[in-house]
């Protein structure tokens, strides 16, 4: 019963939030630190080695966060965040979701497939230069949109390659 009442009062904030956002047109030099948001942790190294390869992006400039559900057995780790850690009105509780959106990445790229309200909601707080991800997630939450029915990776990069290329920061 809370855990609805929760999950909706973050869906009306994000709703406020979202429509409040304003894509900032991010001026200056090339991408140096990059953020990753996914919900699927067997895929980082894969990420990671595809950004480094054809992004030329440096590895250790590259910073995951990865959503998994909630579960008493799971070794709380910076990396990793859950629902827990947001509280009501879409607000962050732990202080690891508090910095990661406070740092300021030159591009955040969200490689969720599924349309998730926690992902979201870290998208829309981060203070992320640039944001990217897929077109069917939420295209009111990034500045570089890709549209691809079957969500590849490869396709997104591809096509980050490409944007990012014409908008000079790579």
């Amino acid at each position: 019963m809370i855990g609805n009442f929760k999950e909706k009062s973050i869906e009306k904030q994000y709703s406020k939030l979202k429509e409040k956002s304003v894509i900032t047109n991010s001026q200056g030099g090339k991408i140096k630190s990059v953020a990753v948001i996914l919900d699927n942790a067997s895929l980082e190294n894969v990420i990671t080695s595809n950004l480094a390869s054809k992004l030329n992006f440096d590895k250790k400039n590259i910073t995951f966060l990865v959503y998994r559900k909630f579960s008493k057995k799971d070794e709380v780790t910076p990396k990793f965040f859950t629902e827990k850690e947001i509280g009501f009105k879409a607000s962050l509780k732990s202080d690891n979701l508090k910095n990661f959106v406070k740092n300021d990445y030159d591009l955040l790229i969200n490689y969720t497939k599924v349309s998730n309200l926690y992902t979201n909601v870290i998208t829309l707080h981060s203070q992320a230069k640039l944001k990217a991800g897929f077109a069917d997630i939420d295209d009111k939450l990034f500045d570089i949109v890709v549209s691809d029915p079957t969500f590849n990776e490869a396709v997104l990069n591809q096509e980050l390659k490409k944007y990012l290329t014409i908008l000079n920061k790579i």
